[in-house]
C-alpha cells in the first residue's frame, strides 16, 4: 500500500522547516518539534517525515538495537534460536529500533502508521545494508494492539503493567516475500 497521493517521505534534515503538526501525543510532537535535529546530530536516531505541500502527515523515528538473551523470559529458547541461525552462539541479534512514531490527528485511522510499518519492513529486508533481523519497539499501552495487529509480539512479560512494553517483529517472517 502506497504512502498517500501527494505526499512524500523525506529524511530530515538539520535546515528542515517543520510543517504543522500534533499527533495527540505531547511527548511524541514535543520529540518530533525538539529533540529530532539534536539525536541526528548526535548520531542516534534518524528521523523521517511523511508530508505533503500543507502539513505534516506522520514522522518515526530509526535507531540501532539489540535483542540479547537477557531481554527475554526464556534465555534457553532464545540461544537455540541465535544458535540455529548462525550456526555459532551468540548472546544477541541485531535489530533496528522503531524509537518515535506518531501520526497526526487529521490522518488517523486511515492506515498510515500500518503503512509506515510495511515500509520499514521491506526497506529492512529489500536495503538491509548492515545485517538486522528485528525490528523492535517499546511500545505504550495506547499502541499495543495497533503493534500486534502488524504482526508484533512481546518480547517478555517482565515489562507487564508499565508505561511500555517491549515488542519486535522478526523480519525472517516476510523473507520469502520479497525474494
Amino acid at each position: 500500500m502506497p504512502f498517500p497521493a501527494g505526499s512524500s517521505l523525506i529524511r530530515l534534515s538539520q535546515d528542515y522547516q517543520f510543517k504543522p503538526f500534533n499527533c495527540g501525543d505531547i511527548d511524541l510532537n514535543d520529540f518530533l518539534l525538539n529533540d529530532s535535529k539534536s539525536y541526528a546530530r548526535k548520531l542516534l536516531a534518524v528521523t523521517y517525515i511523511l508530508e505533503n505541500e500543507a502539513e505534516l502527515i506522520a514522522f518515526f523515528s530509526l535507531l540501532n538495537d539489540k535483542i540479547t538473551v537477557q531481554d527475554v523470559d526464556s534465555g534457553n529458547q532464545w540461544k537455540k534460536l541465535f544458535k540455529l541461525a548462525t550456526g555459532k552462539s551468540f548472546n544477541s541479534h541485531p535489530a533496528m529500533k522503531i524509537g518515535r512514531l506518531g501520526v497526526s490527528n487529521t490522518f488517523k485511522g486511515q492506515g498510515i502508521g500500518t503503512i509506515i510499518l510495511d515500509y520499514i519492513k521491506e526497506l529492512f529486508i529489500t536495503n538491509n545494508r548492515t545485517g538486522c533481523r528485528y525490528i523492535t519497539v517499546d511500545a505504550y499501552g495506547a499502541s499495543l494492539e495497533f503493534y500486534k495487529k502488524n504482526g508484533f509480539i512481546f518480547l517478555t512479560s517482565k515489562d507487564k503493567g508499565q508505561d511500555t512494553r517491549l515488542m519486535y517483529f522478526d523480519l525472517m517472517t516476510l523473507v520469502e516475500d520479497f525474494a
